[in-house]
């Protein structure tokens, strides 16, 4: 059997288990606003852009990268952490170097993991990270088994909204980039996230007038965000808008 057959079998079974099931009590939508790896430009041009419309958002940050470059785009630096923190922004764990964790050991897990809590602990104090989001939305049974002892909430990249009973160790998202973002197809599921009270998670990497694939336009959050606001569905960091799934 090919590989990549293999893999896409692996990913349809792993989401068909879930590990860390929880019902969700909300009477109305919710949304959240979230940037992977937190490129330079997450958090000097999308960070704003959330603080003007009165929005926080969740920050997925990888210590490692801290100062450098990553996939040919500059990332964050230590003070944009601060700032973020500072602002009320979520800040969460990627990982601390950004490795595919399907292929890591436990062991190798919890080296990666608590360097990146003692990075953060190190940057800005007394913060505990509670939301976790996958490098490259890769997932196994083993790799979900293992974040969602470690994490309040794990976040994958499969598309989709979370309601009824949401498996919090693989939380469906939908992907504002460049290589498939659709203003309509957003409009859409926005309005289908307010029928049914579901939550809706929104993610990206870097934003600028010429993002990545994986990025967006800064007109691309801003429409995103005029569509939830439009839609009356409030947006909230990752770890509120759970707390808010198990309590109603």
């Amino acid at each position: 059997m090919a590989p990549r057959l293999l893999t896409r079998l692996e990913g349809a079974l792993t989401r068909a288990i879930p590990l860390n099931p929880i019902q969700s009590w909300l009477t109305q939508a919710v949304a959240s606003i979230s940037f992977d790896d937190i490129p330079f430009s997450a958090a000097r041009v999308g960070a704003p852009i959330l603080e003007r419309a009165e929005i926080q958002g969740t920050f997925y940050v990888c210590g490692g990268h801290t100062g450098e470059t990553f996939e040919n785009r500059a990332q964050h630096e230590a003070h944009d952490l601060l700032a973020l923190h500072q602002a009320g922004h979520e800040i969460a764990c990627h990982t601390f170097a950004h490795p595919l964790v399907t292929k890591l050991s436990n062991t190798a897990r919890d080296q990666d993991r608590q360097a990146n809590a003692n990075f953060i602990r190190d940057t800005l104090g007394d913060v505990m990270m509670t939301s976790f989001a996958y490098p490259y939305g890769a997932v196994s049974l083993a790799a979900k088994a293992y974040y969602a002892r470690q994490f309040f909430t794990c976040r994958g990249v499969y598309r989709g909204l979370n309601t009824g009973r949401i498996d919090f160790a693989e939380l469906r998202a939908i992907g504002i980039e460049r290589r498939q973002h659709d203003i309509g197809q957003v409009r859409d599921r926005v309005a289908e996230a307010k029928e049914r009270n579901a939550w809706i998670i929104f993610f990206t990497h870097d934003v600028g007038p010429d993002p990545s694939d994986y990025g967006c336009t800064p007109q691309n959050l801003e429409d995103v965000i005029t569509t939830l606001k439009d839609a009356g569905i409030e947006t909230l960091p990752v770890k509120a808008a759970a707390a808010k799934v198990m309590f109603g």
